[in-house]
């Protein structure tokens, strides 16, 4: 079920897993601004400037393969989250900076369910790119200490900030706030349509409907569609399409659904969201930020006849 790209999604984030409680300040004007180099994210997604420690950190995570793009990013300071896939293996740097460049708050993950090792090398190179010039090489080697001597979940004692480490082998995140600041708060989002809407509109398009939405694709496969709104049903905070089954289906039925989805919802931002879910429905996946939206977009291969896409929309989440 697509529920569980949800899970999935807050435990890459920390969740209660990874949280210090660091205070948050208001969210600078949520905007990007041009100049500030060419964005190596995919499209729907931008830069805005970035000095200091902050481009420091981009310059080596995009020479590294990260896609980067900026949730929001103005006077103030910014947020930017730099994104990777590698065959089963999965990474995020999320950071935030002040307009100086100064990293104020990060969080770091790294996931392959296939290969303990990838996972750990991954994570290694992340933390080097971004932790070398922010936290300073010495403390680089605490974190690196503490996975090597094998911490499953603890902080760990820097002179930059305290960090959160989680640690289980195919999957680890590390979290942390620079001492004397607070991070900004991300954007709260949600679309003009609720539960009960979504649903009624899925229903007149033949979709079954129970927990999630539902219409088969070819012999074996499916394309679902759900959101949620929360204990009430309300208007939806995320918003999830999937398609499964023989991939040569799964590529067909892809555009379909897209366009089933997106027509179910209404908001200012669908538009824009719709277009970057068209551009990347190629069985690959992506991940970036689209009209301060979080967007996920999972390929994956199953045997050699079968596969699937998943398209995951939710707000960001950000806990130090």
């Amino acid at each position: 079920m697509l529920i569980v790209l949800i899970v999935l999604g807050v435990r890459a984030l920390g969740g209660d897993e990874v949280g210090s409680g660091t205070a948050t300040a208001q969210p600078p004007t949520n905007s990007t601004t041009p100049g500030g180099g060419p964005s190596d994210g995919p499209p729907g997604s931008e830069l805005g400037n970035a000095t200091g420690q902050a481009k420091t950190a981009t310059d080596r995570l995009q020479g590294a393969g990260f896609q980067c793009s900026d949730l929001f990013n103005g006077a103030q300071g910014a947020h930017r989250g730099c994104f990777k896939y590698d065959g089963a293996t999965s990474a995020e740097v999320v950071f935030q900076f002040q307009p100086d460049g100064t990293i104020i708050g990060v969080q770091l993950r790294s996931e392959d369910p296939d290969n303990v090792n990838n996972a750990a090398v991954t994570f290694d190179a992340a933390l080097q790119a971004i932790g070398v010039d922010t936290f300073g090489s010495s403390e680089v080697a605490k974190v690196q200490q503490a996975v090597r001597g094998g911490e499953k979940n603890g902080k760990v004692g820097s002179t930059w900030g305290e960090f959160r480490l989680s640690n289980y082998g195919d999957r680890l995140l590390l979290s942390g706030g620079k001492s004397g600041t607070d991070t900004f708060e991300v954007p709260r989002k949600q679309f003009q349509t609720t539960e009960a809407q979504l649903i009624a509109a899925l229903r007149a398009k033949k979709y079954t409907c129970t927990s999630l939405c539902k219409r088969p694709v070819g012999k074996y496969g499916s394309q679902t569609i759900d959101g949620y709104g929360g204990s009430n049903g309300g208007r939806l905070s995320s918003f999830n399409i999937r398609v499964s089954g023989e991939a040569a289906d799964v590529k067909a039925a892809m555009p379909a659904a897209i366009s089933d989805g997106f027509a179910a919802v209404k908001g200012p931002d669908v538009k824009a969201l719709e277009a970057f879910a068209t551009a990347h429905s190629d069985g690959k996946s992506y991940a970036g930020y689209v009209s301060g939206w979080r967007v996920e977009i999972t390929g994956n291969r199953i045997g050699s006849d079968f596969g699937s896409l998943n398209i995951s929309i939710r707000p960001e989440l950000f806990y130090v």
